[in-house]
């Protein structure tokens, strides 16, 4: 949660850090009020969460009761203007799968490990450089 408000607030200069961390605070707070009443909470343009129980399978609904029960979990459905698919239309909203192995091919980087035994660099991957790690999201 820091990281995100963190980011919330660089764009966000008009409120304070704290601010921020209490909004998103308060606000897990009510969701989780209002998903134990049994109720789901739609989040305009993110979407809807709610909960979900898993049990044993019974052959009648009357033989369904809280015992059965074995977990609860909360499930989040997205708005569907935020779901991200393989086959988006628009360039910015496509994910685009890749193979790690031909991105670090494309960077003429090898898959293989150091050989731990060369004794060279202290068992370091980095020879001495400064150099920042590539980006994999570019």
């Amino acid at each position: 949660m820091c990281r995100f408000a963190r980011n919330s607030y660089q764009k966000c200069v008009s409120y304070h850090i704290s601010d921020i961390k209490s909004v998103i605070q308060n606000f897990v707070e009510k969701m989780k009020e209002q998903l134990l009443e049994g109720k789901s909470v739609n989040i305009e343009g993110l979407g809807v969460f709610m909960l979900t129980a898993c049990s044993k399978g019974a052959d009648a609904a009357k033989d369904v009761n809280a015992k059965s029960v074995d977990s609860v979990r909360i499930f989040f459905q997205a708005n569907k203007e935020l779901r991200i698919t393989k086959t988006a239309t628009r360039a910015d909203e496509k994910l685009d799968l890749i193979s790690l192995d031909e991105y670090l091919k494309k960077l003429n980087a090898s898959v293989t490990p150091n050989d731990p035994d060369d004794g060279e660099n202290g068992g370091g991957g980095n020879e001495g450089g400064d150099e920042e790690a590539p980006d994999p999201t570019v």
